[in-house]
């Protein structure tokens, strides 16, 4: 299937899910503009998985794909659109039988089944090796170590399953019938080989993975769709069968990426949401032991390119705080959450945000006062301490991150350029250059659904770098500029020390 080059705008649909929230966006793009409307959002959050081996925590699929079709359903009430595409957070992924049908639910990345073969795999093949391969740092919720999770589950997925799809894949395969897998998000499995670019055997073979459930790779932004909306699925939301269905960059960081207005010879960007991923685009893996040492992933971007980054926890902590605070009676906004902590002490207390005892949804400020505690940092008392040393402490290991990629990358950085939801956050936008004594750029907010878009654009329009991408986005947002107090910095950079102790 071919697209007339128009030159003109363009209307897109990016559908962009985050692990706490998702959306249906309407992009629409030209040469020199872009515009972005919200079509539908809706809250998203793992639940209880109960009779499903060992998963004990997933992720309420049909629901979500509900809420999908509602947005399309919007999107079709302004007539049609140019294409559709799909992005999510990487790792997570369905098995499904030779009907398409899941065989059991989505397992989500903060189960923790995966702590035994993470510890297995490592002390089995060495670390030099996995990471000699596939250039991803160790996390235990990588998909490496799911799927070798699911090899030894007693209910025996593998026997059933014919294809992994990885999340926005499946969207995607119910949507338009496709099996296919998107190299940047099949990147982050810690299966891809990062020389090859092509799935590692001998890993998968190692997870005791069966061959036959790795799906064909496709790159970003290919010319060729992954398929058209199937019949079923245009009756229901109004779109007409025709409309394409794009392998935009699937892995929503990738789409920040390509969205973040950087210089790459010069820039870091930081992916501030749940995570902070904190990185630098490259034209090829670093692979040193210095990178195997901080732990840094090389996962794919648009255009060939590679993220070498590092993820921090970023505002998973006050998204939890929040949640805490709402449950005990006093719900705040972000704004007042922000406002609270800017009349907080600076730097009274900090935790390691990458601690493990936060990984899980909880009672995060029982959990900040625990770790402060256990680590002899005053105890946050109040709700405006809780929430000043989740930020102290985030922006502190951002920076940290920052210098280690510059380092080990050898780039001469410049500038941070923050992007996502959380680069509205204007107090740790500036803690954040405070902290590395960079200049921040902030925005756009919206950066995953503006990337997704760009990337079906780049397919119809048959453009192949990212540079005109980011020249669109520079016309089209206002960005805000925050320079670092270099009186703070001094202050940031002696705190820095007491995160590792």
């Amino acid at each position: 299937m071919s697209f007339e080059n128009t030159g003109g705008e363009r209307r897109h649909i990016a559908i962009d899910l985050g692990a706490s929230s998702g959306r249906v966006m309407e992009v629409r793009v030209s040469a020199d503009s872009l515009a972005v409307r919200e079509l539908h959002r809706f809250a998203n959050a793992p639940v209880a998985a109960s009779r499903t081996g060992n998963v004990r925590l997933c992720w309420p699929f049909e629901s979500m794909f509900e809420h999908i079709l509602e947005g399309l359903r919007r999107a079709a009430e302004d007539g049609e659109v140019d294409s559709i595409g799909v992005d999510s957070w990487a790792v997570d992924y369905a098995l499904v039988d030779d009907e398409g049908e899941l065989v059991r639910p989505i397992a989500a990345y903060r189960d923790a089944r995966t702590q035994e073969p993470f510890a297995r795999m490592r002390e089995t093949l060495g670390d030099a090796t996995i990471y000699g391969a596939t250039g991803i740092a160790f996390q235990p919720f990588n998909t490496l170590y799911q799927l070798a999770a699911d090899a030894a589950d007693p209910i025996r997925p593998f026997e059933r399953a014919q294809r992994m799809l990885m999340l926005p894949d499946f969207v995607a395969h119910r949507l338009c019938g496709s099996s296919a897998c998107e190299r940047t998000n099949a990147s982050s499995t810690q299966m891809l080989d990062t020389h090859t670019r092509a799935w590692s055997r001998q890993l998968v073979a190692a997870a005791g993975v069966p061959a036959r459930v790795l799906p064909a790779l496709v790159d970003a932004g290919s010319s060729e769709p992954l398929g058209t909306l199937l019949h079923e699925i245009a009756d229901e939301t109004g779109l007409p069968a025709s409309t394409p269905v794009i392998a935009t960059a699937t892995h929503d960081t990738a789409a920040a990426v390509v969205a973040a207005p950087i210089d790459p010879k010069h820039d870091l960007y930081v992916s501030s949401g749940t995570w902070s991923l904190v990185g630098a685009e490259l034209p090829r893996a670093v692979v040193s032991d210095a990178a195997r040492a901080a732990n840094i992933t090389n996962e794919l971007g648009a255009f060939g390119t590679v993220r070498f980054l590092k993820n921090v926890a970023g505002l998973w902590l006050v998204q939890q705080c929040e949640a805490a605070f709402e449950r005990a009676g006093h719900a705040r906004s972000w704004a007042e959450l922000e406002q609270l902590a800017r009349g907080a002490e600076q730097l009274r207390s900090i935790v390691d945000p990458n601690d493990p005892a936060f990984f899980e949804p909880g009672d995060m400020p029982a959990r900040i006062r625990a770790a402060c505690a256990a680590r002899g940092e005053p105890v946050p008392e109040s709700d405006a301490a809780v929430i000043r040393c989740a930020l102290d402490s985030v922006a502190l290991a951002t920076a940290q991150a920052a210098r280690e990629v510059a380092s080990i990358a050898s780039l001469d950085a410049r500038r941070i350029v923050i992007v996502g939801g959380g680069s509205a956050n204007a107090l740790l936008n500036q803690l954040i250059a405070d902290a590395s004594g960079l200049p921040v750029e902030a925005g756009p907010t919206e950066c995953t659904a503006i990337g997704n878009a760009l990337m079906q654009y780049a397919a119809l329009e048959g453009i192949a770098s990212a540079a005109p991408l980011r020249d669109i986005v520079r016309r089209s947002s206002a960005l805000r500029r925050f320079e670092p107090d270099f009186h703070a910095t001094s202050r940031m950079r002696a705190a820095a020390a007491r995160l590792v102790r």
